[in-house]
């Protein structure tokens, strides 16, 4: 069964008794992961005793059997059982099929229930596939949040430390927030831990006031000078991150970022949408979207695609060895902001 969208997102928060496996799966890897949260949380007892095991693609591949002996175990505290895998969709897809295919012949055939997470799949995707076509697990394909859906989950999100906000800083917060999944999250935590306790409504004054810092200020000088051409910029802004010691790897995720938000954007231009600057996220003002689209015409979709390769391959070298990181990133950096300046 395959379920798209806002069906998706409600399947996860009340799923169906019959199902004993869901594959949750979209561009952003955090819409997943958010997915099989409420999936966990759904089928928790009332007594809240679950036991969780996680596994990924690694750890499968290294022993097959660890994926159907976790699933074939009983807890001996008699407690439910979950086994959450995140994959790419395509190192252990053969595998993951053929436990859904497994769990579908006999109802109960395992003592777990399975959430699989995964990125964007094919529709050609044996994995997707396999949990289309199978009775007892649910296939969710899920997209990113609309404005008012943003909205909604900074409200709730304030809601459970007694907090709220002023209508005009709502729409500052949730127009800046990245529209990675995993890191709007991370930045909605933070709005929280600071509302807790606060005793008045948030203001401009404190939204300013959490999100301008000269990290983030320097990450996207970083990505933006890159993505321009401007190499010497982005050498230099490069340098501040490192003194200032940031992460490699949150260059890395600046970039993916922007790289899909430039996709989003040539999606939206093509399909003649008005002012598509506004519907990003984060959007681009009216005065930021000349600069942002003499930034599109140097990177086409298929560029951009290319990007993405070379990023996931560069965070496969950095976290190959910490020594490494900070050069492999500036690497990346230079050859990118080479390519744009050829452009």
């Amino acid at each position: 069964m395959l379920l798209k969208g806002k069906q998706a997102v409600t399947f996860s928060r009340r799923p169906g008794p019959e199902f004993w496996a869901v594959l949750a799966f979209g561009d952003d890897p955090g819409l997943a992961s958010d997915a099989a949260a409420s999936l966990i949380k759904a089928w928790t007892p009332k007594s809240g005793d679950i036991e969780v095991i996680s596994l990924d693609d690694d750890s499968i591949r290294k022993d097959p059997a660890l994926l159907f002996d976790n699933l074939e175990a009983v807890s001996l505290l008699g407690e439910p059982r979950v086994i959450r895998v995140r994959t790419s969709g395509d190192k252990i897809a053969a595998l993951l099929a053929e436990a859904l295919t497994e769990g579908d012949r006999e109802s109960g055939r395992y003592a777990a229930r399975l959430v699989i997470e995964a990125g964007s799949l094919q529709s050609r995707s044996k994995l997707r596939g396999a949990a289309m076509s199978a009775r007892l697990a649910a296939c969710l394909q899920l997209f990113a949040d609309e404005a008012e859906d943003i909205e909604s989950r900074v409200k709730a999100a304030l809601l459970e430390v007694g907090a709220s906000m002023d209508a005009d800083a709502l729409h500052a917060f949730t127009g800046d927030l990245p529209g990675h999944r995993g890191i709007a999250n991370a930045e909605i935590e933070k709005l929280a831990l600071y509302a807790r306790g606060l005793g008045r409504n948030l203001a401009m004054a404190d939204i300013r006031a959490l999100s301008a810092t000269d990290i983030d200020h320097d990450l996207s000088a970083t990505i933006r000078a890159t993505l321009d051409g401007n190499i010497p910029a982005a050498h230099t802004a490069l340098q501040r991150l490192d003194v200032a010691g940031t992460s490699p790897i949150s260059v890395l995720r600046s970039l993916q970022s922007e790289t899909l938000r430039m996709l989003d954007a040539h999606a939206k231009i093509a399909a003649g949408q008005a002012n598509p600057g506004m519907k990003l996220r984060p959007p681009v003002w009216q005065s930021d979207w000349p600069a942002f689209r003499a930034r599109l015409a140097k990177w086409p979709p298929k560029r951009l695609a290319r990007i993405l390769e070379r990023i996931y391959e560069a965070e496969r070298q950095a976290k190959s060895g910490g020594a490494s990181a900070s050069p492999v990133v500036r690497v990346l950096i230079t050859e990118l902001a080479r390519a744009a300046a050829a452009a």
